[in-house]
């Protein structure tokens, strides 16, 4: 039996520290109402979520008030300060924090209210304090620079977030932008697929493109007439419980061979979560108790993306210049990190990728933001000398980003385990699924589902009663299949 097991008394063991809901106005004053002590309480359940496509965490609560009618009382009305701290009883957790965790909300809703005998049933929605403050304020003022920068210039003027709240990944890109009185959310999220990691983007002002090889194309869009589109791109912005983080795809799957990226979680014994339908082998707090298969691949959906192949026509608005850029995800798929052990998309897409199946176009305006009397391209077939620091980034991010992102969600599973409260979205985990053949001169684990999956998704679900349950439902995709980092260890079975 593992150590966090004796310090638990059972697999799924919590304890609320406390639930306090605080006045509006007060929110650093004495606490208005204790919602649970840690023994009893008003709180019969609490939900917490946080997704890597959402600027924000948020969560549920539900109440039974049977005396002292708060809703009414203090009364709710939206804004109240709430702040859960709880202990997952293993004395580990993450960051050295012993196992005690805490989380800030605002109310933003009261729902699913109903009235019986004097009690009242009712749900709080909750949400940070900075996704709510985000609905109210504007940002109006011109901004410009790089564009990393730029979001955490954002984030602290506007939203007053911590310096040590804020994890940025660094870019090559740069902007300049009218935000036109636009949310900061809103600002930052449309920056998000236009912004090119650092890593990948040295000297970008100079990248030129390459000639596309010979290629006998039954298709009218004949990829042979245009130039091919190099590199990757694309960033997510989201918050965790933990920071804010704008980071490169690449960076959030990487781990840390090409793009800095954080390793997969270390959750001790083995390292591992592993799908065990039945109770075998050693009691483990790392056991998968349900797994639901969801979308393994959508060949529809990623062509008519152009997730595997797209071409984008360029007009050049200051020179009448028109060229049209192929992109192929078979030509770079080394340039870009992968969760799994595969080495390039499949024979089927592969097959299909020598025909762009989305076409788009765009204008190009490198005179936008430059006042200068000299050439605004910073390309060296228009003879730029690159003093433009703001230059129309199209031809190095748009077919790319739409490409990486479109291979994200080529994988997708959703499981269910006790709660593990030291998981942040954005986080990389192992799992091992049993194969389903049962040969003996097999490996035990499924090659193609098991290995390495980013969290894109994640709930935890906190039950109160006499004995307090916390489960944690993970959303998980990878762009690969197969197991990448290490061999995963066989089952350990009782003798």
């Amino acid at each position: 039996m593992t150590q966090e097991l004796e310090n638990k008394t059972y697999a799924t063991a919590f304890k609320f520290k406390s639930v306090v809901l605080y006045k509006v106005g007060k929110d650093y004053a004495k606490p208005e109402i204790t919602l649970h002590n840690g023994q009893q309480g008003m709180l019969v359940s609490f939900q917490y979520n946080e997704d890597i496509m959402w600027p924000s965490y948020g969560g549920t609560m539900v109440i039974v008030d049977n005396a002292q009618n708060i809703i009414s009382d203090i009364p709710i009305q939206g804004y109240e300060r709430v702040v859960v701290e709880v202990d997952d009883l293993t004395g580990k957790g993450r960051n050295n924090n012993s196992g005690v965790y805490t989380y800030e909300f605002r109310i933003h809703s009261v729902f699913n209210r109903v009235a019986n005998n004097g009690a009242q049933v009712y749900t709080l929605g909750l949400i940070s304090t900075e996704g709510l403050k985000n609905e109210a304020i504007r940002v109006n003022k011109k901004l410009e620079g790089n564009t990393s920068t730029v979001v955490s210039k954002i984030l602290d003027e506007y939203l007053k977030v911590r310096s040590d709240k804020i994890k940025v990944e660094p870019s090559a890109t740069s902007i300049k932008l009218l935000p036109t009185k636009k949310s900061p959310y809103s600002v930052i999220r449309s920056l998000c697929p236009r912004t090119v990691s650092e890593k990948t983007g040295i000297s970008i002002s100079k990248k030129n493109s390459t000639s596309v090889e010979d290629n006998d194309s039954e298709s009218d869009v004949n990829p042979q007439t245009s130039e091919k589109a190099t590199g990757t791109a694309g960033y997510l912005f989201f918050q965790t419980n933990e920071a804010y983080h704008f980071k490169s795809i690449d960076n959030l799957v990487d781990g840390g061979e090409k793009f800095d990226g954080d390793p997969v979680r270390n959750l001790g014994e083995n390292n591992e979560f592993v799908y065990s339908p039945a109770k075998v082998g050693r009691e483990s707090l790392n056991r998968i108790q349900e797994v639901l298969f969801e979308s393994q691949i959508d060949m529809f959906k990623r062509l008519r993306q152009g997730a595997y192949s797209n071409i984008c026509c360029y007009f050049n608005i200051n020179t009448g210049e028109y060229e049209e850029r192929l992109y192929k995800v078979s030509d770079n798929w080394d340039d870009m990190a992968h969760l799994g052990s595969q080495t390039g998309i499949g024979v089927g897409q592969r097959d299909l990728s020598k025909y762009p199946s989305r076409v788009m176009s765009t204008v190009i305006n490198h005179e936008n933001f430059y006042n200068d009397p000299d050439i605004a391209s910073n390309e060296d077939k228009h003879g730029g000398d690159g003093k433009n620091s703001f230059p129309d980034f199209q031809k190095h991010y748009l077919s790319q980003g739409i490409a990486r992102a479109g291979i994200l969600f080529n994988q997708q599973l959703t499981i269910s385990l006790t709660g593990h409260l030291e998981l942040c979205a954005g986080d990389k985990i192992e799992i091992k699924i049993p194969d389903k053949k049962t040969e003996k001169d097999k490996e035990p684990w499924d090659p193609e589902y098991s290995g390495t999956y980013l969290i894109k998704n994640l709930n935890h679900q906190f039950i109160t009663g006499s004995t307090p349950k916390v489960y944690t439902v993970l959303e998980l995709i990878r762009d690969s299949q197969g197991i990448k980092y290490k061999p995963i260890s066989p089952p350990k079975v009782e003798e």
